[in-house]
């Protein structure tokens, strides 16, 4: 016989038959696991924004030209709809009007050149105002200290103010600035508020988790907006476009910030460029409109681009050498060949090449081109010959024509200020008066003037880093001037328990902003030397001046 029968119980069984049949019960079990592995291993798939440009951008829409920002501040019983009459203003105490003009001032960045102008608002008697911009493209533009502003070259932004509060603005106008300013804000708050967390403050890991968090949070607009947001119901199709990129901006500034944080915080013994490249490994899939996307340079803004040139961007901020002169000397060519140092257009190359190889982004990416330009522009001239040089040596990367542009455009008004001397002297300001006033007591020594505040962690780490260059010099004719609007007991609970010596500054906010008008600065920290003879000194250091 074939099979081997055995009789119990008055039953039969055939052991193969009994084999098969486990066998086959252990297979369906191994399937049945195997796809629910596969289940839980897939991955999401990343969403994709769908109609998107909606419309057509155009050459020209990228141009820069003139808007006239105007309107009023209004008193309270205007509001309720009750006449007062016209020299009611006249009542207004001059501190309080003082206040109002330091106060009120459109903050103009060019964050494509890492440039950054304000201006102050001259009011009339009546409190009416009336502003020319002349923008190098559509922007947002800051209306300190309201809320941001969408200002469109061509057209016309009529204010209503609400002196009893201020961030009630009623907007009315012409084209497309009027369209996109009505509803930026509103679209902000409702998208774009963040929880105040500390994820970095638990490690590498927890960051990590926490940064998936954001990226799901992400994903979760964009499928809200391939919905429809009903903000943006009868909006025209350039009005959507700029408004849902952004919304978009701040969920990717936000996960930089906490890298930032990270790194400024950790004493992790660890590898960043390893962890740079997984905590940041979420932006190819989304590349195309979070990074690869024309409209940032409508709707980005200063530090949107911050973050993503220090951190997302991190190899684009690696050194290029300055060794070779501009004129060609056989000795120094011949060195430089041997040498492994990369020239300048070799450098730049490079520096895209890192930022493909380590996260897998195109090498014509045009966010990235945005920093690359801001990093070159962003550094100054000390040497105009060797800047002309850094210009050139950058162009080869620069594929976008709107940036190629910029950049000619950008260094032509340098040629223009520099070189042939064109630019204007500015007259006497209360900036001027007031700074005069805070380096009098300093005469004849080299001035360093820092200006910060508490809430700046940037600010606070230039501080610590420079602990032992003041302690070094403290016998020498150098001053360390460090100026914030912070409250003075505020500031010395940073300031004692960290030994910050130097000369500590303490002016008001109004102060304070007639200061920003004098130097054009909004972000900080901002550092300005003068030399001895109290010249203001750019693209040198505090050693430099003192050998002088």
């Amino acid at each position: 016989m074939d099979k081997e029968v055995i009789i119990r119980s008055g039953r039969t069984t055939s052991r193969p038959c009994k084999r098969r049949v486990f066998l086959t019960i252990m297979l369906l079990a191994l399937v049945a696991l195997t796809g629910q592995a596969r289940k839980k291993a897939k991955v999401p798939e990343v969403p994709q924004l769908q109609n998107y440009p909606c419309a057509e951008l155009g050459e020209y829409r990228l141009h820069g030209g003139e808007v006239v920002i105007k309107g009023r501040l209004t008193l309270p019983k205007e509001l309720n709809g009750q006449e007062i009459p016209e020299d009611a203003y006249k009542e207004i105490p001059a501190e309080v009007f003082e206040m109002i003009q330091s106060k009120m001032k459109i903050y103009l960045r060019d964050y494509v050149i890492h440039k950054e102008k304000i201006l102050p608002f001259d009011f009339k008697d009546d409190l009416t105002f009336s502003q020319k911009l002349r923008l190098p493209h559509p922007m947002f533009v800051w209306f300190y200290p309201m809320r941001m502003l969408f200002a469109c070259p061509g057209d016309t932004l009529d204010l209503t103010v609400d002196m009893t509060n201020p961030s009630n603005i009623s907007i009315d106008g012409t084209g497309l600035s009027v369209e996109v300013s009505r509803l930026a804000d509103g679209m902000h708050k409702k998208y774009c508020t963040f929880p105040q967390e500390r994820p970095y403050e638990h490690g590498a890991d927890s960051l990590l988790r926490w940064k998936d968090e954001q990226v799901l949070r992400l994903d979760s607009l964009v499928r809200q907006m391939n919905d429809g947001l009903p903000e943006l119901e009868g909006c025209s199709p350039l009005a959507a476009d700029v408004l849902r990129t952004y919304i978009l901006c701040p969920h990717l500034e936000n996960i930089c910030s906490s890298f930032m944080q990270f790194q400024f915080e950790t004493k992790d013994s660890m590898d960043m460029n390893a962890y740079w490249q997984k905590y940041f490994s979420f932006v190819a899939p989304r590349e195309k409109y979070l990074l690869d996307n024309p409209l940032l340079m409508i709707a980005g803004d200063e530090f949107f681009f911050n973050r993503l040139e220090f951190h997302l961007f991190r190899p684009l901020r690696t050194s290029v050498e300055y060794s070779l002169p501009f004129d060609y000397v056989p000795k120094y060519a011949e060195a430089l060949a041997k040498s492994e140092i990369p020239g300048r257009r070799e450098a730049r190359r490079k520096q895209m090449e890192a930022l493909h190889t380590g996260l897998h982004i195109s090498q014509t990416n045009f966010a990235a081109q945005v920093c690359l330009l801001r990093e070159v522009f962003g550094r100054g001239a000390g040497d105009y010959d060797l800047f002309a040089d850094e210009v050139a040596a950058t162009m080869p990367v620069i594929t976008h024509p709107e940036l190629i542009r910029r950049a000619v455009l950008t260094y032509r008004d340098f040629v223009k200020e520099h070189e042939l001397k064109v630019a204007e002297e500015r007259p006497t300001t209360k900036g001027d008066s007031i700074f005069q006033r805070i380096i009098e007591p300093y005469k004849g020594s080299v001035l360093f003037v820092d200006f910060w505040e508490m809430s700046c962690g940037p600010c606070r780490a230039t501080m610590l880093q420079m602990r032992d260059e003041v302690e070094a010099n403290k016998d020498k004719p150098v001053k360390y001037l460090y100026i914030t609007d912070d409250k003075e007991e505020y500031c010395r609970t940073f300031l004692e328990p960290n030994n910050i010596q130097g000369e500590h500054i303490f002016v008001s906010r109004a102060e304070w902003g007639f200061l920003q008008d004098k130097f054009q600065f909004t972000g900080i920290p901002f550092t300005v030397l003068y030399d001895k003879e109290g010249k203001r000194r750019d693209g040198t250091t505090v050693e430099k001046l003192l050998k002088e």
